[in-house]
């Protein structure tokens, strides 16, 4: 057999798959499910302390679509779009603390590794949380900056993503950095035309490794019920947005030559190696988890 181990921010992987923060890593029992068929690193659930996102997950909406537009019932094609709308990790944060230790212990005891994901609206929460995961003893972060931003950062920010801000991504990544003594990867939003700045200004300021990229926000209607699907906006992904993601990992490669997860697009061992060959070191799987 071939030998697919890798190396990333300083992590052995056996293999470059990585389960991306998703509901197949939303609880203990799902994160033990990815190591048991043959995950290297499972990312968690985002673990966050904004209120409103936590209670969006309790009423988490799905739908798989064709290429018409139309509801997908059985065998889903490879041209499906994936539109669901969730929130963070419905626990509180501090129960994770528990989930972490179990979960990193039954990885390191199958040859794989847990990477803690987490959000906050302000810096001491960036800061608490990264420092949590880190004492939980896991030994990798990714910051999911596509939330409301923190309005104490920066005058006139206010309602802003923060992953749009290099100024922000900068200053809060660099926060992070400095908390822990772990490898902090950040996730950028393809919400953006300035995506490469972006990466920069999160890689100058510490971090690792960034995540390219977590999925568009999109609004999908329901022609025969004159509805939108799932009550509104929700976010968009699918294999049809590979090329789009391809893009941007190959422009920020060649241009930082820095440690990249490739992450929305892919469907099967194809994509992945599409991604490597545009110079992603690994790879994050989450939605054909979910079909």
């Amino acid at each position: 057999m071939a030998d697919t181990s890798v190396e990333f921010c300083g992590l052995k992987l056996k293999n470059p798959i990585i389960v991306a923060s998703a509901e197949p890593s939303n609880s203990v029992e799902n994160i033990k499910k990815c190591i048991d068929h043959g995950a290297a690193a499972v990312i968690t659930k985002t673990i966050g302390d904004i209120p409103g996102m936590q209670k969006l997950t309790e009423n988490s909406k799905y739908a798989i679509l064709n290429d018409q537009g139309k509801l997908i019932r059985g065998k889903v094609p490879r041209s499906f779009v994936f539109y669901s709308r969730s929130g963070y990790a419905a626990e509180p944060a501090q129960d994770w603390i528990a989930y972490l230790k179990e979960t990193q212990a039954y990885a390191a005891a199958n040859g794989a590794h847990i990477i803690g994901n987490i959000t906050s609206g302000t810096v001491a929460g960036w800061r608490g949380l990264a420092r949590m995961v880190e004492d939980a003893g896991i030994p990798m972060l990714e910051v999911n900056y596509q939330c409301p931003h923190p309005t104490e950062l920066a005058e006139g920010a206010d309602g802003v993503w923060l992953a749009q801000d290099p100024r922000i991504v900068a200053e809060v990544t660099r926060q992070i950095v400095d908390a822990v003594n772990i490898p902090v990867m950040v996730k950028l939003t393809p919400e953006s035309n300035r995506i490469t700045e972006i990466a920069k200004a999160a890689l100058d300021a510490g971090a690792a490794a960034v995540a390219v990229n977590s999925r568009f926000v999109g609004f999908a209607v329901d022609i025969e019920k004159a509805e939108p699907y799932i009550g509104g906006p929700a976010g968009v992904g699918g294999p049809w947005v590979k090329y789009i993601t391809q893009r941007w990992v190959n422009e920020i490669y060649s241009k930082y030559g820095c440690e990249i997860s490739g992450s929305n697009g892919i469907f099967d061992w194809r994509d992945a190696v599409e991604f490597i060959m545009s110079g992603a070191r690994v790879m994050q799987v989450g939605s054909v988890l979910m079909l």
